[in-house]
């Protein structure tokens, strides 16, 4: 994820915001509204201003650009987008150590899906590639247009309600050389190196990503601007994490080659063996019972045997 804070210019933020519906119309949000139209967003950004110089920034623009595997991790999903500009709004706000809210300030954001190569582009220097072509893979990214002014209406509720007592708006500027100073006129301020590593872990915590070391915005700084041993430390702390996350894989790995073996599959299922009969024990016999089996018995010798054969009547010799 990187976070980028710029100046958006002394003037109206017409020139930037209509040039920002080039690749397609409306479809700006805000803290709680969506699909606003480029009108709206002018109007309320350019009055909502005071007590700022002429040559004072009117407005700052912020650009969150994941990379392409945090877009992945999303789904590429623009509400998913949504919601993390959302949150980062409120880590900004809160940012300024002076105790608001994003609801205390005035923003306007856009997602844009296509970018394309500009002269500050190292391929470009070197004419590998020509300016304007489109980069290839996922670009998604969000532009934040948001006032330097708290917004005015709500400071105006609060200030009549009592809420506040300050005489003046905040003028809130991420550009200040201020970081959490606690005396003098100025004070609170916006560490811009912090809030880059703040960006990154509201995403890891709102959506659960895994961020790598390679990834972070301490890594790539420490790399560009760190002493030479504070560099060679963070190499070591890569190739420990890159071997932990490669053994990690092993495991993972193996446990998928092991599971399935431990499966029984249908052939593999043991059959079950029917239960034995209960055995039926012998009751005793008693004497009753005994003679009743004998006379059965006999009656049935004398049922099996052949009948004797009659004598004929007659005289005597």
């Amino acid at each position: 994820m990187v976070a980028k804070v710029s100046g958006g210019g002394g003037g109206s933020c017409r020139g930037l915001a209509e040039y920002l519906e080039k690749e397609q119309q409306g479809q700006w949000f805000d803290q709680s509204r969506q699909d606003l139209s480029v009108r709206g967003v002018i109007e309320h950004l350019d009055a909502n201003k005071r007590n700022l110089g002429r040559e004072e920034a009117k407005f700052y623009q912020l650009v969150l650009s994941p990379s392409q595997s945090e877009l992945k991790h999303l789904g590429n999903d623009p509400s998913q987008l949504q919601a993390y500009t959302r949150a980062v709004m409120e880590a900004y706000a809160s940012h300024f150590g002076k105790g608001i809210e994003s609801r205390d300030l005035v923003w306007y954001a856009k997602i844009e899906h296509t970018r394309h190569y500009n002269h500050q582009d190292r391929p470009v220097q070197l004419g590998e590639i020509a300016r304007g072509q489109a980069k290839a893979g996922e670009q998604t990214h969000v532009h934040v247009l948001v006032s330097r002014t708290e917004n005015l209406a709500r400071y105006q509720a609060q200030k009549q309600s009592g809420a506040i007592s300050r005489k003046n708006p905040l003028k809130l500027s991420p550009a200040t050389n201020h970081r959490g100073t606690e005396r003098g006129a100025v004070q609170g301020g916006f560490d811009r190196s912090a809030f880059k590593t703040l960006a990154e872990q509201v995403f890891d915590q709102q959506f659960g990503y895994s961020r790598a070391l390679t990834e972070t915005f301490a890594y790539a700084n420490t790399m560009a601007h760190g002493e030479r041993e504070q560099r060679v430390d963070l190499r070591h702390k890569v190739r420990r994490e890159q071997e932990r996350q490669q053994e990690r894989q092993k495991i993972q790995e193996r446990a998928q080659k092991v599971e399935p073996a431990l499966k029984p599959t249908v052939e593999q299922a043991p059959t079950l063996a029917p239960a034995p009969k209960p055995v039926e024990t012998a009751r005793p016999v008693t004497p009753a019972q005994t003679e009743k089996q004998e006379q059965l018995r006999r009656l049935l010798e004398l049922s099996q045997k052949p009948p004797e054969p009659r004598k004929k009547k007659g005289l005597g010799l």
